[in-house]
């Protein structure tokens, strides 16, 4: 019996390690959970069951036998009424057991691997029926009589029934009609649904009533859509799920009480599958859970608000992705949002990624040119900076292209460097620092330090230079001071000169004209060495001009302070040459 003045309690049956770890690691609720190996450790401990609100039996602790698990479930059940009986089990094993007798007092079941958090989901309905369980057993009510309205079964009748020949009870119930489908999740949270049977037809009276065509027509409907629900066919592929079955049956019965609420299962799984659709970055099969919903439950407004909610979540994943999105990441969301087609919030995603792909593709283009700096328009450089400034293209696209940037920014500068083309290597080191930000490199820290060396170096050697030249010109400084003092001359002075002799061909052409020549003057006062500079006209005074000035003769220029006669190196004078 349940005592309602204490929080109730769980009963775990289940020699699996791992499904207990699961579900006792994982509750999140205040309820306590007890758990025990086999049912026949539970059944010596007849306490368990007071203040029992839910019972979770593995039915994989009976081994291989499925009707020895079948009787288990029974027994746990009639033990207390009130409880509310939940399975775990292989799929297969569970398959077999809720198309068997005892569907009706089943209310979950899960197939391993069992996923605690989805277990714990069940729990408040399972609380709720258990409460009305109570309710009733004080009102008076026969609660030994169990199941859906459609689908009741009496428990000590069933117990018999079991004990006096449960095989073929158990062969009579595949022959019941699929009614309620519930999840069944697995270790990886991927939810499929087993459906439990109906048997709300008597199998005798069924034997010996006359099925019409159209009832027989909606039943087929029926169960291809439970064994479509038992596969996880819920709303896909098309032609072949779960709902279109329902729907087709509901074109034949629109009456159909397991076709509509075959199709409320489905609408409660795929909105209680959705948010876990969006977290995993799966919008266009979240697309299709609304698009399923909005068919299922057209008047439904919570529908327009999943699809607004969708939108948003689009780009809020874009705007997280392209900030620390992994490689592959960015390239599944490119992936599902290019199956998202007009659907509002993905063609903006859509864009910016295909802008980030474009840029991406002109980035890569740069580097394997080798156009990766300024002023060369299209640069590597300035497409990374603009696209790091503007926040462009995600961490995960940028990140790689930055290190293979930066690594032929570094070896450029290195050339440079061996080159001795400091500026150049500065302003390269400078570019690699602008687009790294705060990242820690140890080739640009080895660059800058070669740099740094590298100045040191030139400095020294400009500073050695100098010194250098500053000791040349000292040492020519003392040379010249060294250097005696030219004497000073008094110059040489013309005494006579030989007019020149007009030539006879100028005088009968009646031509004149002027010859400039230089020559020097040795210690007797007598020129020498004369050369024409220049004349005009050319070649007609020249002869005479020369021999003129041979003539002459001149005081010899002499040292001031000793008298003597020195040599005059260079005399300029201009020979006239005029008639009249």
């Amino acid at each position: 019996m349940s005592d309602q003045t204490q929080a109730p309690s769980v009963l775990l049956i289940s020699d699996d390690t791992n499904v207990v770890e699961a579900i006792i690691s994982g509750n999140s609720t205040d309820l306590t959970i007890n758990a025990r190996e086999t049912v026949a450790d539970v059944l010596k401990e007849k306490e368990l069951f007071e203040n029992n609100a839910i019972v979770i039996f593995d039915c994989d602790s009976s081994g291989d036998n499925i009707n020895k698990a079948i009787d288990q479930a029974v027994s746990i059940k009639k033990a207390d009424p009130t409880q509310v009986l939940m399975m775990v089990g292989e799929k297969e094993t569970l398959g077999e057991i809720l198309k068997s007798s005892i569907q009706p007092i089943v209310y979950r079941a899960f197939n391993k691997p069992v996923g605690g958090n989805q277990v714990f989901l069940a729990f408040k309905s399972a609380l709720s029926l258990h409460e009305e369980l109570v309710a009733k057993k004080e009102a008076g009510e026969d609660i030994m009589v169990v199941g859906p309205a459609e689908n009741r079964a009496n428990l000590e009748q069933l117990a018999a029934q079991r004990k006096t020949n449960p095989l073929i009870y158990a062969g009579l119930g595949l022959l019941a009609l699929g009614l309620i489908a519930f999840l069944l999740l697995g270790g990886d949270n991927e939810p499929e649904q087993q459906v439990i049977v109906d048997n709300s037809l008597n199998i005798e009276q069924a034997a010996e009533e006359e099925i019409n065509e159209a009832v027989t027509q909606t039943n087929d409907l029926n169960q291809q859509a439970a064994n479509a629900l038992l596969d996880g066919r819920y709303v896909s592929p098309k032609g072949d799920n779960a709902l279109e079955y329902y729907n087709q049956a509901l074109q034949i019965d629109p009456y159909d009480s397991i076709a509509y609420e075959g199709k409320k299962t489905i609408a409660a799984y795929v909105r209680s599958n959705y948010d876990t659709l969006v977290s995993e970055a799966k919008f266009d099969e979240a697309l299709d859970a609304v698009n399923a919903l909005r068919a299922i439950e057209p008047l439904n407004l919570e529908n327009d608000k999943l699809s607004e909610s969708l939108s948003a979540s689009i780009n809020e994943h874009v705007k997280k992705v392209r900030a620390s999105g992994t490689q592959e990441e960015v390239a599944a969301t490119s992936a599902v949002l290019a199956k998202l087609g007009d659907l509002e919030g993905a063609e903006s995603a859509t864009k910016a990624l295909q802008v980030e792909k474009k840029l991406l593709e002109d980035i890569d283009a740069a580097i394997a040119s080798g156009n990766l700096v300024p002023p060369k328009k299209g640069n590597a450089y300035q497409l990374v900076s603009s696209a790091l400034k503007g926040n462009k293209i995600s961490r995960a696209n940028s990140d790689p292209r930055v290190e293979l940037l930066s690594e032929k920014l570094i070896a450029l500068a290195n050339s440079n460097l061996s080159e001795s083309n400091l500026e150049e290597a500065v302003k390269l080191s400078a570019l690699v620092k602008r687009i790294r930000l705060n990242s820690d490199d140890e080739s640009l820290d080895k660059l800058n330090e070669d740099i740094k060396t590298k100045r040191e170096a030139i400095a020294k050697e400009n500073e050695d230079k100098a010194a250098e030249d500053a000791q040349v010109e000292e040492q020519v400084a003392k040379v010249e001071e060294a250097k005696p003092e030219p004497p000073k001359l008094i110059p040489a002075k013309i005494i006579s000169r030989e007019p020149p002799r007009y030539p006879n061909r100028a005088l009968k052409k009646n031509t004149e004209g002027w010859v400039k020549v230089v020559f020097a003057v040795d210690t007797s006062g007598k020129p020498f060495n004369i050369q024409v500079v220049e004349s005009e006209p050319k070649n007609i005074f020249d002869d005479a001009a020369v021999k003129s000035v041979k003539k002459w003769r001149f005081s010899p220029a002499r040292n001031q302070k000793t008298g003597e006669a020195v040599e005059t190196k260079s005399i300029s004078t201009k020979v006239q040459f005029r008639l009249g």
